[in-house]
């Protein structure tokens, strides 16, 4: 019998990698931060779930306030990513970024960011225990699929949900269209992390 190949040749890109930021300072800038401005309902839920109304990313570098410095790192990993891409377009733009603070009982529902290109999160702080980790789908008619073909043991090509847990400087980057989620918070401490789209 003849060897069967097996090919992967539509694979979704997730990029990530370790920052060294000042978390300490930046911690107490959004905790100042959040205290003067209220939070806004998207895909957060849950009854101590903080999401901050969105500012922009190229305008914060510029003003060189407090999110300056993380702000240049995300961009010069988003170029990184997108030069992967091989694609003629020239820039990237950092349009928008938002804070997000999850205590117990937050999460953030299944979602993807139109209009953006490479999306991500940047973890600042990450409490001890199950604070939730970041979850990406499937297609939902792949995954309709195949649930079809009935019970199966999960293989690289029949996953609905690829998850990563949080940590702490930790920057994930992926393409917009990405249906994600976060799972819930199960910790009584703060989850801080900062999400973005690049244009």
């Amino acid at each position: 019998m003849n060897h069967l190949n097996l090919d992967y040749i539509f694979p979704q890109p997730i990029w990530w990698t370790d920052l060294n930021i000042n978390l300490k300072k930046l911690e107490e800038f959004i905790y100042e931060f959040v205290e003067k401005t209220p939070t806004v309902n998207k895909s957060n839920r849950g009854e101590f779930n903080y999401q901050s109304s969105d500012f922009s990313g190229e305008q914060s570098i510029k003003d060189n306030n407090g999110f300056s410095i993380l702000f240049k790192e995300i961009k010069k990993y988003a170029c990184k990513a997108f030069e992967t891409y091989n694609t003629d377009v020239s820039k990237l733009r950092f349009s928008n970024a938002w804070i997000n603070i999850s205590n117990k009982g937050g999460y953030n529902e299944i979602h993807t960011h139109p209009g953006s290109i490479i999306s991500g999160v940047y973890y600042i702080k990450i409490p001890n225990g199950n604070c939730g980790n970041i979850v990406f789908n499937r297609n939902p008619m792949e995954t309709y699929t195949i649930h079809s073909f009935g019970s199966l043991e999960e293989t690289s090509h029949t996953y609905v949900t690829y998850t990563y847990p949080p940590k702490e400087n930790r920057l994930f980057l992926f393409p917009s269209w990405l249906p994600h989620h976060v799972r819930e918070n199960k910790t009584k401490n703060d989850r801080i992390s900062i999400s973005f789209n690049f244009k």
